[in-house]
């Protein structure tokens, strides 16, 4: 097996994303919810400590603050590490992450960098409702920029003919990966005492 290690800024100049491709990601969401027996701020908690993801996450294996910042506001920044075995080989990719919604008990969001110079290419969003005293559903959403140099736009892009199935695929994955997500945070919540 060989380990293909993939780290932002070192791969030139950022290319513009073929125009063919442009109708399939200008609406690209994936989105899972999940009731879970604890409060919003509780639940608000444990997602904001990006440097447990990988206790949860199937693929993101882990992310660290990186520069001055150490703790959670907008436009904090820290590195996220993914890793996924394709065929014979294990491909991992650190890419740069934005905190662009920090609203306590209620929303979390950040927007993950492309390949070249860190260039938005995809935003997550974790919300938090509540549903009744000590319980809250949580919606996680994915959405791809349209222009967004991502692996999965460049897959599409050199694949044209088959890059309906390729994003259908891909969206398949990182919505399993999102419901694993959400229920390994949800055993962890339900079993803490508040």
């Amino acid at each position: 097996m060989a380990t293909i290690v993939s780290t932002w800024g070192e791969y030139g100049a950022r290319p513009a994303p073929s125009s063919v491709n442009a109708g399939l990601f200008a609406d690209l969401v994936a989105r899972v919810g999940l009731d879970v027996n604890c409060t919003p701020a509780a639940a608000w908690a444990l997602v904001t400590d990006v440097t447990r993801i990988g206790d949860f996450s199937p693929e993101c294996v882990g992310a660290r603050w990186t520069g001055s910042f150490d703790r959670l506001s907008v436009g904090a920044r820290f590195d996220g590490t993914n890793r996924k075995t394709v065929g014979a080989d294990e491909l991992t990719w650190v890419r740069p992450c934005t905190v662009v919604v920090c609203d306590p008990g209620r929303a979390f969001g950040y927007v993950v960098g492309d390949r070249y110079d860190g260039s938005p290419a995809s935003h997550w969003l974790y919300e938090f409702c509540p549903t009744a005293p000590g319980r809250c559903h949580i919606d996680v959403t994915f959405h791809h920029t349209p222009d967004g140099q991502s692996g999965l736009r460049h897959a599409a892009d050199a694949d044209p003919h088959r890059a309906t199935d390729i994003v259908t695929d891909r969206i398949g994955e990182l919505t399993e990966g999102m419901r694993q997500t959400l229920a390994r945070m949800k055993a962890v919540l339900e079993a803490a005492p508040e």
